[in-house]
């Protein structure tokens, strides 16, 4: 992989990338599933903790440990379930609020603790070197902005996982719009993306109570 500096990013081409659903791979462990939403560089693997980050949605079905990423961080929130209580290196914490992102050390010894049956959360783990942030958001028929705060030329991940959405983005030049319509489970992936083009987000889906998962990434050592 060529090597990438923080001041070099600006000169990047903003790219965008949808993943489907039907793309996703998904692995059992002991304790459930995990689908994998993403992942990067492509051809790195779980198994070899290898990659810068990634992306991903697990079942956890019965109580027991995480796995350990020693050279990661995590960020963790609900999306199904009654929650878990997670003891990390002893000290407990509550994973039981779709809005709230609780942020760790991979190399912590982790044990989920399930409140009442099978939950479903999310999970975005990020290598030394780089810095990101991730929440959940209610979602409705009207547009929404982008609002997370960010660095400039970050990577924006939007999943809606539980009702289709459209996202677009309102360019200067008359005809320039670009809109990207995702299924439930779909995935965007808005890379190296300017603070001057802020995505909108709705539900196509009126009346329905729903929300959707937002998260931004960026570099801040050289990717070797």
């Amino acid at each position: 992989m060529s090597m990438l500096i923080p001041e070099q990013q600006q000169h990047l081409v903003p790219r965008a990338q949808i993943i489907r659903r039907a793309q996703m791979s998904i692995s059992r462990w002991v304790g459930g599933s995990t689908m994998q939403l993403a992942i990067y560089p492509a051809q790195s693997s779980v198994a070899a903790q290898d990659f810068l980050w990634r992306f991903s949605s697990a079942t956890v079905e019965q109580s027991g440990d995480f796995t350990q990423f020693p050279a990661h961080q995590r960020l963790l929130a609900l999306r199904q379930g009654a929650g878990f209580s997670l003891q990390l290196d002893g000290q407990q914490a509550l994973v039981q609020n779709p809005y709230h992102c609780l942020r760790f050390s991979g190399k912590s010894h982790s044990s989920a603790q399930l409140t009442e049956g099978a939950v479903t959360d999310i999970n975005l783990m990020l290598a030394a070197g780089y810095q990101g942030n991730m929440q959940a958001l209610p979602v409705s028929s009207d547009w929404q902005p982008f609002l997370m705060p960010r660095p400039e030329y970050s990577t924006l991940l939007l999943w809606s996982d539980e009702c289709e959405l459209e996202v677009r983005l309102a360019l200067q030049a008359p005809g320039d719009d670009q809109h990207w319509l995702l299924s439930a489970g779909d995935l965007l992936i808005l890379e190296h993306w300017p603070l001057v083009q802020s995505p909108e987000f709705r539900t196509t889906a009126s009346g329905s109570a729903a929300s959707l998962v937002l998260a931004w990434l960026k570099a801040q050592q050289p990717e070797v």
